[in-house]
This record gives structure tokens, sequence and C-alpha cells, in this order.
């Protein structure tokens, strides 16, 4: 069973999120104003650091990183920090919708 977290804030006039699933396969999505800019993958279930970089649309266009800290398997939760212009900006966590689920009267249609 995976467990989903989104971390989010404003950046240069740009919304920067982070999508992060953790289960067997650990997959982050760094979003800019929406759209996938870059996508990573962790395998094993110790405590390491992922760092996405990308390229904001600003002008002049900014580039900035995204570090992730993953923590071990039944260790806590991640945390997310944006490095911009030599600034380490922690990302709030924000809820994560709940994705719908099928019904039994779904498999017969």
């Amino acid at each position: 069973m995976s467990r989903e977290y989104q971390f989010h804030c404003e950046h240069a006039g740009c919304s920067v999120t982070v999508d992060l699933r953790m289960g067997g396969t650990r997959e982050l999505e760094l979003l800019v104003d929406g759209k996938q800019v870059a996508a990573a993958r962790a395998h094993g279930h110790h405590a390491q650091t992922m760092v996405m970089t990308t390229i904001l649309p600003t002008d002049p266009p900014r580039g900035i990183e995204v570090e992730v800290a993953l923590p071990r398997a039944f260790g806590g939760d991640p945390a997310s920090t944006l490095l911009a212009g030599g600034e380490r900006r922690p990302m709030p966590a924000r809820e994560v919708p709940r994705r719908a689920r099928p019904t039994e009267a779904d498999w017969y249609s």
C-alpha cells in the first residue's frame, strides 16, 4: 500500500509542486505551474535525498533545485526544500486529494 504526499510553494511568480508516492518504488514528480518538468524514482526503503532540477519560465529564466528527503521505511514523513538563489526554503506539505476508488457497480459497466 502506498502513501502520497504533496509539497507546494510559490517562487518567482511560479507555482512549484512536488508529488511523492511512497510504495515499493518511490516516485517523485516536480511540477511548475501544473506541468510536469522532472520525475525520478528511488528504489529501496533506506533514507536518502533526491534532488530534481528545472528552469522556471520567467524572464529571465531562473534555475531551481528541489531537494526531497525520503525517510527509511516506517521512519517518519518526507520533507521537501526549494533551493534557489543561494537560499533554502522549506516547502510546506499540503493535503493530497483522495482518488476516487471504483465501486462494485462500476465493475459491471
